[in-house]
């Protein structure tokens, strides 16, 4: 078997690859074998037709075909591992030559894994991140919540009454016609047995409050620093991975819009947009989506910075109680990878 690599551009890696008629003739047998399993001859049980029959009736190819598609996932084996290529998907495969008593000539092109040259990601982190911003959550703040929880708690009085025909008549149910209850103990303690004061409200209150600032902060934070490692590193991306992350990307919008009630086909009708003009608008963010994933994890590769089988058993266990009909592998190789990014993002969010 000669395998011939050449390196294309857009990340992708050309095998022509040429098969001796020795070792194609090899593959007889077993091409044999999957062609009886599959026709139906008059004359003969499934599976029991002659090779003869079989000519006769459907001629040399279909026996050739088998062979050649036996020979061809070996070829692709032995070119990955050879050279030491990562597939990111499936190969496209050309058969050149395909004739009995004939060498087998094929190409594959393999979309493969592409070379990541990190910049200076921590000096990058560090410019990107600017100064930590002081959160603070002010008396103001507090006092804007409470008002909300008043309103949600307000009492309506029914100003509604009815014609003699049954109708209501309009009206305006809107806070004027409502009583606020006060700010007291007793509304606090509406809220259930932990809160024995109006001050207890006030301090969980204020205690959300400061972790959502924190929680936005550090999501603004890291939104910025990989936009500039986005930025400063350059990746021969393959069509493969854009189209791989543009397909996630539609699955979850729909699983979404199914979600509340909605179908994809009204999403469509009502955005005036075909799928394949949606995935163009999404383009661009798909692929600084992918670039993203694939310098996080050379990152993580870089620094040793990966998810422990105990992190993950962890987290596993909460994510099977809480979603129905988990697949459990696909839900490790989930939480391998957002465990190891928040790693990551720590480590820059960090890095000094």
């Amino acid at each position: 078997m000669k395998i011939e690599k050449t390196n294309l551009p857009k990340g992708e890696v050309e095998f022509k690859i040429v098969i001796d008629e020795k070792e194609f003739e090899s593959y007889h047998s077993k091409g044999l074998d999957l062609v009886k399993n599959n026709v139906e001859i008059d004359g003969f049980r499934k599976g029991n037709a002659s090779e003869e029959a079989i000519v006769k009736k459907y001629g040399d190819m279909v026996i050739l075909e088998e062979m050649a598609n036996l020979a061809l996932r070996d070829a692709y084996i032995k070119a990955i591992d050879e050279h030491k290529i990562v597939p990111v998907t499936d190969p496209k495969v050309t058969i050149t030559k395909l004739a009995k008593g004939n060498p087998l000539e094929l190409t594959m092109v393999v979309p493969v894994m592409p070379e990541v040259k990190l910049p200076a990601y921590k000096k990058l982190a560090k410019e990107a991140r600017g100064e930590d911003e002081k959160i603070e959550v002010t008396d103001k703040d507090i006092q804007d919540v409470l008002e909300e929880l008043r309103k949600g708690r307000a009492i309506e009085h029914d100003h509604s009454h009815h014609d003699h025909d049954g109708h209501d008549h309009d009206h305006d149910h809107s806070h004027e016609n409502a009583t606020l209850p006060e700010l007291n103990d007793e509304f606090a303690k509406s809220f259930g047995e932990n809160f024995k004061s109006l001050e207890d409200l006030k301090l969980k209150v204020g205690e959300n409050l400061k972790l959502e600032k924190e929680q936005k902060a550090r999501e603004k934070r890291r939104a910025a620093i990989m936009e500039k490692l986005v930025a400063e590193t350059t990746i021969d991306m393959p069509e493969a991975i854009i189209e791989g992350e543009l397909n996630s990307m539609l699955a979850q919008m729909r699983a979404d819009i199914t979600r509340f009630g909605g179908t994809w086909e009204e999403y469509l009708t009502h955005s005036k947009k075909t799928e394949d003009e949606i995935k163009t608008d999404w383009r661009k963010d798909a692929e600084k989506r992918a670039m993203s994933q694939l310098i996080l994890h050379k990152i993580a590769e870089a620094e040793k910075l990966t998810a422990t089988d105990e992190e993950i058993e962890v987290e596993l266990v909460r994510l099977l109680a809480s979603v129905q009909d988990a697949d459990e592998n696909r839900a490790k190789s989930y939480l391998y990878q957002a465990l190891t990014n928040e790693k990551v993002l720590k480590f820059l969010e960090q890095s000094s």
